[in-house]
């Protein structure tokens, strides 16, 4: 495949996604894996690892004139990004093999091209906010439900990292006093130990054994361990909103995906909790359009920035 591209990879808590994006922006190619392959291991041999998923990738598609890799992890990084500080829900215990290192300068050992790390959240971001025609100077919140809850907040064409680059780790704020233990290993009570997807898989087992995962709100959404999860979704969108009254909140990831998850529901929960009259009478919940590729087309709107790439004419 002889076409100027970039390789986009986003790593999930569950499922992985790597995948070649033309300089206009288009998706050239792309393959799921299970995110165990990059969970099991040793420390030792990661970047090698790593390094090996995508030179495996490359050879197997013939993918020629790369012009940079973009790696996303689901966890925290550093303002830089340059270090993975953590990427709890990939991992046993809290605990990542990929945890302290520095993964463009490892990677960089087996490639020529530039290679660049950044959170699955804003890249997932960058796409919803092309998708859906965005256009605002204003901040635009992204929350995610997926395996852990992930966000990423996007202010005057730029993603706030924070002083330490670790902005917007909602899915660690604590916000119940029951002592279920987060996978963060830290904390009881973080928002994950009440609206994840693993959060749903454990209500699942206690409450609906015999209803695969993927029907359960098909099956069971107006039962009550299904309203209070959906209720307390809401009252965490509630929670960024009062605190930081984006021009748009987006809402995406697994589990809003599900089949019959109560969207209209979930909306009116969130206004409800909302302070009023403001944020509430002109919050602005959107849904995420982003597909099963949304990382790696938000990967390549990411490295167009880094790289100077004008994506319309796929030129420098």
């Amino acid at each position: 495949m002889k076409r100027k591209c970039i390789i986009g990879l986003e790593i999930g808590g569950t499922n992985s996604r790597i995948g070649a994006v033309a300089l206009d922006g288009s998706l050239i190619d792309s393959r799921i894996s299970d995110s165990k392959i990059f969970a099991q291991g040793t420390p030792e041999t990661a970047i090698a690892d790593l390094a090996g998923y995508i030179k495996n990738y490359i050879e197997e598609r013939s993918i020629s004139e790369i012009q940079a890799i973009a790696a996303a992890f689901p966890g925290t990084i550093d303002s830089k990004r340059q270090i993975l500080y953590s990427a709890s829900n990939l991992g046993e215990n809290g605990k990542c093999r990929y945890d302290g290192m520095n993964i463009p300068q490892g990677l960089s050992k087996y490639f020529s091209e530039p290679v660049f790390l950044g959170k699955d959240t804003d890249f997932i971001l960058y796409n919803d906010i092309k998708e859906l025609g965005i256009d605002t100077e204003e901040m635009v919140a992204g929350i995610y439900f997926g395996t852990g809850i992930g966000s990423s907040f996007y202010y005057r064409g730029e993603t706030i990292y924070g002083s330490d680059g670790v902005t917007g780790e909602i899915g660690h704020l604590p916000i119940s006093d029951h002592d279920r233990k987060c996978t963060c290993n830290e904390h009881q009570g973080c928002c994950e130990t009440v609206a994840s997807g693993w959060r749903l898989i454990q209500i699942r087992d206690e409450y609906f054994p015999d209803t695969p995962v993927n029907q359960i709100f098909v099956r069971h959404r107006n039962e009550a361990p299904l309203k209070e999860f959906v209720n307390y979704i809401a009252r965490i969108l509630a929670l960024t909103g009062n605190l930081l009254n984006c021009a748009y909140t987006i809402v995406g990831g697994g589990v809003i995906n599900m089949p019959e998850f109560p969207r209209k529901q979930l909306l009116k929960n969130t206004l409800q909790i909302l302070r009023h009259l403001y944020p509430r009478d002109t919050y602005r919940l959107l849904f995420s359009p982003g597909g099963q590729n949304a990382g790696i087309l938000g990967a390549a709107q990411f490295l167009f920035r880094q790289l100077g790439i004008d994506k319309q004419e796929g030129k420098p």
